[in-house]
C-alpha cells in the first residue's frame, strides 16, 4: 500500500500517524524518543564530571535525572555512550531550561541543545 493512500489529511482518518510524524499530540516540533542510558555531564568551564541517566531525547533537547543539582541557564557538556560499538557516542552542549527536585531527592533536568559536538 502506498504511503499516500494510507495517510490522508483530507479525511483525518489517521490522526495517530499524523501525530507520530509531526508530533502534534504534545505540540512539540520534534518527537521525543525514550532513551534510558547512562550518561555523564559537566558544567561548562568546570572540571567535575557527574553521572546521570537520560530519560528522553529529541532533535532539540534532552531530559535526564541526576543527583547533582544544576541551575536554569547553566551550560552543560553532555556525553551519552550508547554501549554498542556501531553507535558512536553523542556529545552535545545544552542550556538547562528546567531543574526540579523529585520525590526521591534526585533532580529532573531538561535542556535545549545548543551545539552537537558529535559531528
Amino acid at each position: 500500500m502506498a504511503f499516500d493512500s494510507f495517510y490522508s489529511k483530507e479525511n483525518n482518518s489517521n490522526s495517530v500517524i499524523e501525530s507520530m510524524i509531526i508530533g502534534k499530540s504534545d505540540q512539540r516540533g520534534f518527537l521525543r524518543m525514550d532513551v534510558k542510558s547512562k550518561m555523564t555531564f559537566k558544567i561548562c568551564g568546570k572540571n567535575d564530571v557527574y553521572e546521570a541517566t537520560s530519560n528522553d531525547l529529541s532533535a532539540t533537547g534532552i531530559s535526564f535525572t541526576s543527583k547533582q543539582q544544576v541551575n536554569e541557564g547553566d551550560l552543560l557538556e553532555v556525553r551519552i555512550n550508547p554501549g554498542i560499538d556501531i553507535t558512536p557516542p553523542l556529545a552535545i552542549t545544552i542550556k538547562v531550561i528546567r531543574s526540579a527536585v523529585s520525590d526521591n531527592g534526585e533532580y529532573e533536568i531538561a535542556g535545549a541543545i545548543q551545539k552537537n559536538e558529535s559531528n
